[in-house]
């Protein structure tokens, strides 16, 4: 069964290629501290308003000593345009006091650390992983979850179990890719609710029950 979800993975990945040549991360960064802070402020959060905040945040603070030392309701007015602001922002300074505590002022490099930081889950982490360090790593949103579960690569519901489905079955130099990927197909195909089946390349592939006509 692994063996056929393998051989599939191969030619969906290479028609997902062809239909979004585009895809990569929407989140806009230049170094892995700004990618921590947008992937925290982009939690239930469009990508493109995260993107517009941070364009002149990251001009001004760009350490974490910058946001940690940061006045909290200066910081929360800045960010107000974000949902959960007052949230996302106490868990961008607690996590900045995180890395100078422990961590030198660098943002760890490796799974388990990242994960100690405040607001800082799985999918967090691993999206830092593979897109700030270049390391394989599937991170699991929403399209990711639902289109996976559409082409039967997993039957589970859980990020996590998700993830432990993909990992075996992704080649390693084709995990962070492969998410871009799937939350392209599933922003612009396959979406939630009208899925535009009779516009997708991977359908052949996929398992999803009420394909629309």
């Amino acid at each position: 069964m692994e063996t056929d979800r393998r051989k599939n993975v191969d030619k969906i990945i290479a028609l997902l290629k062809e239909a979004h040549p585009d895809a990569k991360l929407a989140l806009e960064f230049s170094n892995p501290l700004e990618l921590l802070v947008a992937l925290i402020l982009a939690a239930q959060a469009p990508d493109e308003r995260v993107n517009t905040v941070t364009a002149s945040l990251f001009k001004k603070y760009k350490t974490p000593a910058d946001w940690a030392a940061a006045e909290p309701e200066t910081l929360q007015k800045e960010l107000s345009s974000i949902p959960f602001y007052r949230n996302k922002s106490r868990s961008i300074q607690n996590a900045c006091r995180e890395l100078l505590e422990k961590f030198a002022g660098k943002v760890p490099g490796n799974l388990d650390d990242l994960l100690t930081l405040p607001g800082v889950g799985r999918k967090t982490a691993n999206i830092v992983l593979g897109n700030a360090f270049g390391k394989p790593a599937i991170g699991v949103d929403r399209h990711v979850a639902r289109v996976a579960g559409r082409l039967g690569l997993s039957n589970n519901t859980d990020p996590d179990k998700i993830e432990a489905d993909l990992v075996p079955i992704i080649p390693p130099e084709e995990q962070v890719h492969f998410c871009h990927l799937l939350q392209y197909h599933g922003r612009r195909i396959c979406a939630s609710k009208t899925p535009k089946c009779p516009q997708c390349t991977i359908s052949p592939f996929c398992a999803f029950q009420n394909k629309s006509k």
